[in-house]
């Protein structure tokens, strides 16, 4: 009777645990979309969370709403730079956010007025769990969700100064190219759009070399950026989230091919636009657009790329000047594309492609 019953258990035991197993996987395997979890007024018992979640919180405490504290412990690398942003969705309450040492030693904060969003960005020393506070030094949430996301943003690579890299030429083809595109290439306008298509065209333009693989068809390899014809090429040349793992950095993956990165959210971006993005890029870069939650990718992913021709200052006004494709067009203001076609909790990436 008792090896029968251990037979039955067994039986049972072994699909509970792999469908078990399936269901962590698949909740854990991606970033996702999370409520905070009360009680989590302390170091103690913070939410645990990862890079690139969307967490919603609350801040309610009618009499005091101080009482109310969010905490979130998330692990960051060494060298990594990290970027917090934080939307504050109602108007009448003033948020923080506070980042701490895996020693609870306060490292950074971001403590703007009433209804303003908060952002920090931070340079990991040590590795460790951090913990991230949200609180409130006025009002409370009442049913109006706060958002708060994470993700690694910033490098310089020293080992990509590309000063190969021809400005001039690249601002030339981005012009010639901008509203008639080139026969050479195919056209992806109705496959997804031709955007990241055209950018790959413009850097290839200004000299940055294909890195070509032994494949007859499509390449999806990120490490590998060329395009041979329209079904022998790298998914790197055609698509916005791929271009991004090869040229740049998608939360610490990444071949860093490009000088330098800078992601932002869009909100802060608009706030700090001449010191953060007209002082930040030149002709010929690329400027990509996030969303902050894909359900194609489980997490964040990069949606449209753009190609900077040209940049404006009049009047103590600052302005970027883009140019598209699928659209087909240029002279496009960076700024207005950010203010009247972006979710404002979204990001952008800014790509300085090389030193010079």
């Amino acid at each position: 009777m008792r090896r029968i019953f251990q037979k039955v258990v067994t039986k049972l035991l072994i699909p509970l645990i792999a469908f078990s197993l399936i269901l962590w996987y698949n909740e854990n395997a991606f970033a996702a979309v999370y409520v905070e979890s009360e009680n989590n007024n302390s170091f103690s018992t913070a939410n645990s969370i990862s890079c690139s979640d969307i967490i919603k919180g609350l801040i309610y405490q009618s009499t005091n709403p101080s009482q109310d504290k969010d905490y979130f412990k998330i692990y960051f690398n060494a060298g990594e730079i990290v970027a917090i942003n934080f939307i504050n969705p109602h108007p009448n309450v003033n948020y923080n956010i506070s980042l701490y040492s895996p020693s609870q030693q306060l490292v950074a904060s971001s403590t703007n007025s009433t209804g303003k969003n908060e952002f920090i960005r931070y340079s990991v020393a040590n590795s460790g769990y951090f913990y991230i506070l949200v609180s409130s030094s006025y009002g409370h949430s009442g049913s109006h969700y706060y958002s708060l996301q994470v993700l690694k943003s910033n490098y310089t690579n020293s080992n990509s100064l590309n000063t190969n890299y021809n400005r001039s030429a690249a601002r030339s083809y981005t012009l010639k190219y901008a509203e008639k595109p080139n026969a050479t290439y195919a056209d992806f306008s109705n496959y997804g759009g031709d955007c990241t298509n055209f950018a790959s065209q413009v850097l290839y333009a200004g000299s940055m070399p294909m890195i070509k693989s032994a494949t007859s068809g499509i390449e999806s390899n990120t490490d590998y950026w060329f395009y041979n014809t329209s079904t022998n090429r790298s998914t790197s040349w055609t698509g916005a989230e791929e271009f991004r793992r090869h040229w740049g950095n998608s939360n610490g993956y990444g071949r860093k091919r490009s000088y330098q990165i800078k992601i932002l959210p869009v909100w802060y971006a608009l706030e700090n636009f001449k010191t953060e993005v007209y002082d930040f890029l030149k002709e010929g870069d690329i400027v990509q657009h996030i969303n902050a939650y894909s359900s194609t990718y489980g997490r964040d992913a990069s949606y449209h790329s753009q190609i900077v021709h040209d940049k404006t200052s009049a009047n103590g006004i600052y302005d970027v000047l883009v140019a598209p494709h699928t659209s087909n067009d240029y002279n496009i203001s960076l700024y207005n594309y950010l203010f009247y076609k972006c979710l404002k909790e979204n990001w952008i990436i800014l790509y300085k492609m090389s030193i010079n």
